[in-house]
This record gives structure tokens, C-alpha cells and sequence, in this order.
């Protein structure tokens, strides 16, 4: 069988697309909120880059598509209600909430912010081109440090990432009621298409190949799984309203799908620009309406950093370092480098050890 040859999204939209190549019968869609594909397929981590045969990123697009109105449909049908959607300002969020105005499903959005926040612009575009209604909460420092206490105190852990992935549910929970249905969320994209990864090799390599599905599997393996550092980490959080996250793409109908995009489906160039997650992108920037259809280029860094969080916690960091007695004697921890912050940090806790 013979593929078609990688092609530039930006140029070949309307060229012949590659169909044909090897996938399972498909599961029966579900409206579950999430799916722990780890505990439920055995082979999940196994290499298998033989399957990654899809080439070409419109034909990944298209497949992209379908499963994505397939899948937001089952999940308002089992979860009747008033749909929400976490709108982060980057691509996932921003295509699962065009999905669903266009299924009839406008939900009302939500996107949590701080002072240091990178995508607040692109969601508000993002929900205003819609037609969605939108509550932007604005997170001041003070309110990031509670946060991060309550956060800390419901998940048991003070782990970086679980804790800053933890604020912002803990933020918007405060403002779900009423006849609140899915709580739809674009989490788990990144995971099984390498959002925010980048290939050593050629994209059309074997070398590639291989590269991709051990960064995928990897990946998924260890995130898709209810067995993590903090197993109740959703109802922790988010109380009666956890049953109606929904990560619409963490599901084993999804993790099909994405196992068969090889890396030129997922990996490309747009006016000279490099991009990662390229067929979501296209079929991101198919479904937004004109004069919105940027949004599906935006760069975007992880909620923690997007969101500011991380910038607001290394202040709050530096603040308490210029607190700890002698600490301007020599630097001023204000402004002295991160690497010296944490140490003083690491110092503290040591002598904290030591006296107990």
C-alpha cells in the first residue's frame, strides 16, 4: 500500500487525501467522562510503530473531526445539563468548545487567570466568535498562595505540577451550580497526539516513526491510568461535580484513533512556522468561523504556566526567601537568581530538619 506524501496544510487542503490504511472496527462510542485507557488496554506501552501509518494531516484531520463530534454528542446525551467548558485559551480547549457550539451544545466557558496569564486573550476571541457566555476568573497572588494551601490540603501533597494542576479546578468549582452538565475539558490531547514535544529526526524517517510512539506510549502509560500519586485527585477537587469532567479525549475509542497518526499527521510547517499537534490544528481552524481561525496556530504553554501560576508561586517564593533571617546580607532574594532561591529554600528546610 502506498501513501501519498507529506503535504503542507496550508497548501494542499483541497488535494487528494490518503484513506486507506489499517485501523481496529471501531468500539461503540461512550459517554463516560474519562476512561483509564492504561487499566484498561494490556498493551498500551508496548512499541507498535507499525501502526502509525497515517501520513497525511488532512485525512488525520478529518479522522480527528468525526470522533471528536462523536464523542462530545455522547457525552451531552449521557449528561444532561447546562455544559461547561475549561477554556484555557490554547487549541484543545478552544476546538472542543467550537465542537460543541456546533452541535448545538453552546456551553458556558470558563478561564481561570492570573496578573501573569498568557492565553486570557485567545479565550475571550475564542468564546466571544462563538457566541459563548464567559466568566473570566482573575486570580490575585494572594489568592493563588490560598488556593494553593486548600489545594495542598484536599490532595494530600505538595507536589509542583499535581498542586498547580489542582488550583484552577479548585478556582472554577467555586462557580459551577445550578443544572450544570458535562464539564467538558480538551485534557489528554497533548498526551496521545505530543503536544508540546518536538522530533529529533526527520518526520519522515522510521527513526521518527519510533520516536513519536515512545514519546506517545510513554506519555500514556503514565497519565491514563487512575493509579497515579494522587488517585482522588478529581473528587478532591472538584466535590459532586467530578463525575461531570469530562476529558474528551482520554478514552480508549480516542487512544485507537491517535495510535495510527504517524509524524507528518502530527508534526509540519505553516507559512515557515513549525507546529506540533498539526491535524488537530486543522481541524481546529475547519470548525472555528472566519475571523477566529488564528486561534488554531496559537502557541500555548502548559495550564500551569499559561495561567501564570508558576510565576505567581516563584514570587510568592521569592517574597518568603527575603523573610528568612540573615537573607540580605549578601544577595537580595528578589532579585538574585531562581537557582539561588531554591537553595535558600532547600537551606531552610534542612535547618528546619535539624532543630526540628
Amino acid at each position: 500500500m502506498r501513501h501519498s506524501p507529506p503535504r503542507s496544510p496550508a497548501t494542499n487542503g483541497s488535494a487528494c487525501r490518503e484513506f486507506e490504511y489499517p485501523r481496529p472496527e471501531p468500539l461503540p462510542q461512550t459517554g463516560r467522562p474519562i476512561e483509564f485507557v492504561a487499566d484498561l488496554l494490556d498493551d498500551i506501552a508496548t512499541p507498535n510503530p507499525a501502526a502509525r501509518t497515517l501520513t497525511d494531516p488532512h485525512a488525520a484531520a478529518d479522522l480527528i473531526a468525526a470522533e471528536t463530534r462523536s464523542r462530545v454528542r455522547a457525552v451531552c446525551d449521557a449528561l444532561p445539563g447546562n455544559p461547561v467548558i475549561l477554556l484555557s485559551g490554547g487549541v484543545d480547549s478552544i476546538y472542543v468548545a467550537a465542537v460543541a457550539a456546533a452541535l448545538g451544545r453552546t456551553p458556558h466557558a470558563v478561564t481561570i487567570v492570573t496578573a501573569e496569564a498568557s492565553d486570557e486573550t485567545n479565550a475571550v476571541v475564542a468564546a466571544a466568535a462563538l457566541g459563548l457566555t464567559h466568566d473570566i476568573v482573575r486570580l490575585s497572588h494572594d489568592d493563588v498562595v490560598r488556593l494553593a494551601q486548600q489545594t495542598m490540603a484536599r490532595l494530600r501533597t505538595s507536589e509542583l505540577w499535581e498542586v498547580t494542576a489542582g488550583i484552577p479546578l479548585l478556582a472554577a468549582r467555586r462557580g459551577l451550580g445550578g443544572d450544570i452538565g458535562p464539564i467538558l475539558s480538551g485534557s489528554g490531547a497533548d498526551a496521545i497526539l505530543a503536544g508540546g514535544r518536538a522530533l529529533s529526526h526527520p518526520v519522515e524517517s522510521p527513526s521518527a516513526r519510533v520516536e513519536l510512539d515512545t514519546i506517545v506510549r510513554t506519555e500514556s502509560a503514565a497519565n491514563f491510568r487512575h493509579d497515579r500519586l494522587v488517585p482522588h485527585f478529581y473528587p478532591a477537587l472538584l466535590d459532586e461535580y467530578a463525575d461531570r469532567l469530562v476529558h474528551v479525549f482520554q478514552t480508549v475509542r480516542w487512544w485507537r484513533v491517535a495510535e495510527t497518526f504517524s509524524p507528518p499527521a502530527l508534526f509540519g510547517e505553516r507559512d515557515g512556522v513549525p507546529f506540533d499537534k498539526l491535524a488537530l490544528r486543522i481541524a481546529c481552524e475547519k470548525q472555528l468561523p472566519i475571523g477566529a481561525k488564528h486561534l488554531a496556530w496559537a502557541v500555548k504553554s502548559p495550564i500551569q504556566r499559561s495561567t501564570g501560576l508558576t510565576a505567581v508561586l516563584f514570587a510568592a517564593a521569592r517574597a518568603y526567601s527575603a523573610r528568612l533571617p540573615g537573607a540580605a546580607t549578601y544577595t537580595d532574594p528578589l532579585t538574585e537568581p531562581p537557582e539561588a532561591v531554591a537553595t535558600r529554600l532547600y537551606l531552610a528546610a534542612l535547618h528546619r530538619m535539624i532543630n526540628g
